[in-house]
Order: C-alpha cells, then structure tokens, then sequence
C-alpha cells in the first residue's frame, strides 16, 4: 500500500520559474527514464518564467507541479503536438518522493485538465518497456497500448510503447 503526504497539485506560475529549473536539474541526475527538451536546463530564470506565462496561455499545454512544504517535488507536463488534438503527457518525481501514489495524483490531474479545460481528445506518451511502475501507473489512470517502437536516446536503442488516452468531453 502506498503512503501518503499532504501535497498541493497547482498550475505552474512565472514565479515558479526558479524552482522549477531547480527541480528540472535534479531530476536530470536522478533518473535515466526521464528526458526532456535539453532547451530547458539551458533557459534564465527570465525565460523560464516567460515559456510559464506563455504555456498559461494556451487551451493544448499544462505544467502542473506537486508542491509539498512548498517545495516543488514533481511535474506533470501535456504538450500539444503539432497544432493537433494531441498532447504528449511527460511527468517526474523527485526519487525521495517515490512510492507516494503523487505519479498517479499528477496523471489523473493531467487528464482532469485535458478533459475539462484543454481542446486535446487524446492524451499520448512513450514509455520504456523496462520501466515496469511507469507502465503499470498508466494503465492504471486508463490509457491503452497503441504502438512498440525502438527509439535511439543518446545513441542507445530504448524498446517503448506508446500509449494513449482518450479525454472524455
């Protein structure tokens, strides 16, 4: 059974940029599943709080973080892909704050968002094969299986699937 801790799951906001980049590099160290647009460990405090607002003010992209003890723990993301109707979900947990149940809170928010606020009807996202809780979480929250594919991450070869979501409108 999973514990549990008091965390505050709120949209990401400018001032929240700072922590952010913070937590961003953290979890660079901490897990070789995670990747993210190297473009963002490179952006100023200035800019990061500039693609928040930005983000902010689109119906297809969310950043969502986990904060406990004000302290930012997690994110979830969705990217609207290509001006389209689907958004790529992408989330990250401080290792410390694993085994809480917040990667299934951050999800179901996500599709929350998706469902109620955004203008996705489907959410999608690739996972490693090896990454056995990742899986599992995500059938938990209701997506499905809809590829395998074989993709190159700095010159390695990673067996993912691709699963996805329908948002109910």
């Amino acid at each position: 059974m999973e514990n549990k801790i008091d965390v505050n799951i709120t949209l990401a906001m400018p001032e929240d940029a700072e922590n952010l980049i913070n937590l961003l590099e953290q979890l660079k160290t901490e897990s070789d599943t995670f990747t993210i647009d190297p473009e963002l460990g490179e952006m100023s405090v200035q800019q990061q709080a500039q693609q928040i607002m930005l983000v902010n003010q689109t119906r297809g992209n969310v950043i969502l973080l986990a904060k406990h003890l004000d302290k930012i723990i997690g994110l979830v993301t969705v990217q609207n892909l290509d001006d389209s109707d689907l958004g790529e979900l992408g989330i990250a947990i401080i290792k410390k704050y694993w085994n809480y149940g917040l990667g299934t809170d951050l999800v179901k928010e996500a599709i929350h968002w998706g469902s109620n606020y955004s203008n996705l009807s489907t959410i999608a996202l690739i996972v490693e094969k090896r990454n056995h809780a990742a899986v599992h979480l995500y059938q938990k929250c209701g997506f499905m299986f809809s590829k395998k594919r074989l993709i190159n991450i700095h010159e390695n070869y990673h067996s993912t699937y691709e699963m996805n979501i329908k948002l109910k409108k």
